[in-house]
């Protein structure tokens, strides 16, 4: 672009005290694209941030890959996690025992999923440990029937530390009088808050060898193996690799077979409100295309004596043009100074307005998370920019095309 097609670009784009619908229709574009931007950049930030959040805290819990045996479980389990960790990318492993129970205080009882663990192995694989409202792992000792509650478990148990709970096990023996459970009391050792409502109302710990005693595991049998690894998200590449290492009657399980579905419905939503938002920046571009069409029908006289000066059409294209570019610049830089505050601190701002209103938008038991999280990410921010400012130059095409194809006999012929 030459500097007298910038400069008549800029001085159209700047309209004065004849041209001000344009200039007010300019303006509303430009807020409109800021708008748009602002709203993306707060979206995206707060889905990035709950997607983040979210896969955090249920990996903390939850093991990044499990070996899993057959019927009988893992016989040597310690021989399976040596196999196992010889992968460079292993950093941990831990024995476990992983069976559905039935805990029961007086006329209460929940279901929970009860692991048997090993306290000196579980910190390796699993950070329930600094989620401990009240106790230690270290607790935990074989024969000691203790056992740890998710804080909404224990409330819905009317439980608290140092109470006891009565842990009714499917796996029991066939009477006369049918079928008859095992049943154990457990004492209350402590109460954890993972900050997951799917674990905090089901997870229960126990001693790895209590939980062989009530599910009657034979000698060291345990139902799987835990792995830590360097990287989580590339969970499934080091899978198959362990897949050649580990015993044929071991099958391996990592985070996205068991809670990849979740994962993968967020990053669909994430693209889905992108694809809706960006409605309002092509909305406000309309407005682009209305304001430059009234600019070109209003500066036809300019034009012809442009083009009898020697401009050629696509110098004309090129000024108007310009126009687009400088209202969808406009817009995005608007936006992103609006929208990256807005996105940085939208935690902040939505616990100011529920504690102004006296009224919950999040409740935790559903977004599983105490506070809206945020976090920006430069790609993001990139492409929200991009995408809004070729939107605006695509809605300044066509008006800048026909400025370009208008003979300068015909501009002149009413004036």
């Amino acid at each position: 672009m030459r500097f007298f097609e910038f400069f008549i670009g800029l001085r159209f784009t700047l309209a004065g005290k004849h041209d001000r619908f344009v200039s007010f229709v300019s303006a509303l574009s430009v807020l409109g694209i800021a708008l748009g931007v602002a709203a993306l950049l707060t979206v995206l930030a707060v889905m990035t941030g709950f997607q983040t959040q979210l896969r955090e805290r249920i990996l903390n819990v939850a093991s990044h890959m499990e070996a899993v045996g057959g019927a009988g479980g893992i016989a040597d389990w310690r021989a399976a996690a040596k196999a196992l960790s010889a992968h460079p990318r292993v950093l941990a492993a831990a024995p476990n025992i992983q069976e559905q129970g039935l805990l029961a205080n007086g006329g209460r009882a929940q279901g929970a999923l009860v692991h048997g663990i090993l306290p000196e192995f579980e910190p390796g694989v699993n950070e329930v440990g600094r989620y401990l409202r009240s106790g230690a792992l270290a607790n935990l000792a074989p024969g000691g029937y203790k056992i740890f509650l998710g804080d909404v478990l224990a409330a819905k148990l009317g439980v608290a530390p140092g109470e006891n709970v009565v842990l009714l096990a499917p796996r029991g023996r066939i009477t006369a009088a049918g079928f008859l459970p095992r049943l154990r009391r457990f004492e209350v050792a402590g109460i954890f808050h993972a900050g997951v409502h799917q674990f905090d109302r089901s997870l229960a710990y126990i001693h790895l060898e209590d939980a062989r005693r009530v599910y009657q595991y034979s000698g060291g049998a345990v139902s799987s193996v835990r792995l830590k690894l360097d990287d989580i998200i590339g969970a499934p590449a080091v899978r198959r690799e362990l897949e050649g290492l580990a015993p044929p009657d071991i099958f391996l399980y990592d985070w996205t077979n068991s809670h990849g579905e979740l994962f993968r419905a967020l990053a669909l939503e994430k693209r889905a409100m992108f694809v809706i938002l960006t409605l309002i920046v092509m909305v406000a571009s309309f407005n682009i295309v209305s304001a430059l069409t009234v600019m070109v029908r209003n500066k036809r006289p300019e034009i012809a004596i442009l083009r009898a000066m020697g401009a050629d059409g696509g110098g004309v294209m090129r000024i108007f043009l310009l126009q687009g570019m400088l209202v969808g610049g406009g817009g995005v830089a608007l936006g992103l100074l609006a929208g990256l505050p807005l996105a940085k601190n939208a935690g902040a701002i939505v616990a100011w307005v529920e504690e102004k209103f006296e009224h919950t938008l999040f409740p935790g038991h559903i977004y599983q998370l105490g506070v809206l999280p945020s976090e920006i990410v430069f790609s993001d921010v990139l492409l929200v920019s991009l995408t809004a400012f070729g939107i605006a130059l695509a809605a300044a095409a066509f008006p800048a095309w026909r400025s370009g194809r208008m003979p300068p006999a015909e501009s002149l012929r009413h004036e």
